[in-house]
C-alpha cells in the first residue's frame, strides 16, 4: 500500500464519506492497512476520515455507536500509533537534513 488512492480504493465499501485517507505517508498507510485488515471483518464498520489537526492525528468511524466502550478505545490507540510514526518520521527527517540529506537518503543540493 503506497499511496491514498490505493488506500481508499481498497476500503471503499466501509468508506462514509469521500474523504477517506488523506495521510500520503507510506509507513501509516501500512499501519492502517494493517489495522483495517481487521477493522473490515466487523459487521457495519464504517470510516470517514483520517487525517491530522494541528498536528495530531484523527480517526473517525463509527466504532464508537457499533461499540460504544471498546469502539473509542479502538479510536485512541489507533490515533496515539499514528501520532508515534508521524513523529518518528519527522525526527527522521530532521536528523537526515542535518547530515545534509533528503527523506530518502540523497544529498540535498547547494545552492
Amino acid at each position: 500500500m503506497r499511496t491514498i488512492k490505493e488506500f481508499n480504493e481498497k476500503y471503499k465499501a466501509n468508506l462514509d464519506g469521500e474523504s477517506g485517507m488523506l495521510l500520503e505517508i507510506p509507513s501509516v498507510l501500512t499501519y492502517v492497512d494493517q489495522v483495517f485488515n481487521d477493522l473490515t471483518w466487523i459487521p457495519g464498520f464504517l470510516y470517514s476520515e483520517i487525517t491530522t489537526r494541528h498536528g495530531l492525528a484523527r480517526v473517525h468511524t463509527n466504532l464508537q455507536e457499533i461499540m460504544p466502550f471498546a469502539g473509542r478505545i479502538l479510536e485512541q490507540e489507533l490515533e496515539e500509533k499514528i501520532n508515534f510514526i508521524l513523529k518518528v518520521e519527522y525526527e527522521l527527517e530532521n536528523r537526515l537534513r542535518t547530515l545534509n540529506l533528503d527523506k530518502n537518503g540523497k544529498a540535498l543540493s547547494t545552492v
